[in-house]
């Protein structure tokens, strides 16, 4: 019997709907307003290269081990020319054989900096996004099923949530083309439409402590410490989390205004505040704080 979901269909929404909502842009935002079509063509083309290069890597080992095969016959031979042919066929085959496998191991998507050919932190940062969304969905966090041509819901297996990792496994997000899904190395890859429930979650870049930092509006910023407060306070792990925010109400007193934030640090050092938890928090690259959000309902963040 066909595993089935008890979950009504409304409580998903198509995979690149659910990207869009992950990066709290507004329903009905088109994939290309967030990720322009070029980056999407470089994305399409690259993947195509690696499924042709990967074949040929494939056919290289195939034909390193008709080597290998016929030199053992060679060197079975009592002839001593055959024999040194053989060994050398022998050497030659095993050398291709290793490098072709070594080589078939390389990923081939294209880095977020290869992808940008100026400055875009904009950008940047959907892609960042994208990154966080798929490592969400292939860890279960997001869940994610297939509509069958039927109708029906089926949960995606855990195998074949491991492509959404895989070397251009982002092509099952940005592209609705089966057949570039046929250029992700891994094995099995879903076949059918794909769905997703976010359950509030949203993109980790959106929400830093420099995001914090950075809110002009003084109410506003008010309201979001004291929900991040609330939403902590019973939490003992939130510990490290309650002192970030501690850190980022300091380095926003009144008193502090319009000072470099090297004289904020050298101020708030006498506080015994560490100077690199202060540069983390600046950069927005805090590990305490940045996972911690992780697991509050970011969708009703103000």
């Amino acid at each position: 019997m066909r595993e089935q979901l008890p979950l009504r269909p409304a409580e998903f929404v198509k995979i690149r709907d659910g990207y869009i909502a992950f990066l709290k842009r507004p329903a009905g935002t088109a994939l290309t307003a967030i990720i322009p079509t070029s980056v999407l063509g470089a994305m399409a083309s690259a993947a195509k290269r690696g499924r042709k290069r990967r074949n040929g890597l494939h056919l290289a080992q195939l034909a390193s081990v008709v080597v290998v095969l016929l030199a053992v016959v060679l060197i079975a031979a009592q002839d001593r020319i055959a024999q040194g042919s053989g060994l050398v066929l022998l050497f030659a085959g095993g050398c291709t054989f290793v490098w072709a496998r070594k080589r078939a191991k390389v990923r081939d998507e294209p880095e977020i900096e290869e992808i940008l050919t100026e400055p875009d932190e904009t950008l940047a940062r959907n892609l960042r996004a994208l990154d966080d969304f798929r490592k969400q969905i292939a860890s279960g966090d997001i869940s994610c099923v297939e509509r069958l041509p039927d109708g029906n819901l089926k949960p995606v297996t855990k195998s074949a949530l491991r492509a959404f990792l895989a070397d251009h496994g982002t092509l099952l997000i940005v592209s609705r083309d089966q057949n570039l899904w046929q250029c992700i190395p891994h094995r099995p890859i879903p076949m059918s439409e794909l769905l997703v429930k976010l359950g509030g979650r949203v993109a980790p870049a959106l929400v830093t402590s420099r995001t914090l930092l950075d809110t002009a509006d003084g109410d506003l910023f008010d309201r979001r410490i004291k929900w991040l407060l609330a939403h902590s306070e019973a939490d003992r792990r939130a510990n490290s989390f309650r002192e970030a925010i501690q850190i980022i109400i300091a380095l926003r007193r009144p008193e502090l205004d319009g000072l470099t934030f090297e004289r904020k640090k050298e101020i708030l050092s006498k506080e015994r505040i560490s100077d690199s938890r202060m540069e983390k928090i600046h950069a927005g690259v805090y590990p305490a704080f940045n996972n911690y959000l992780r697991q509050l309902p970011m969708h009703e963040f103000p």
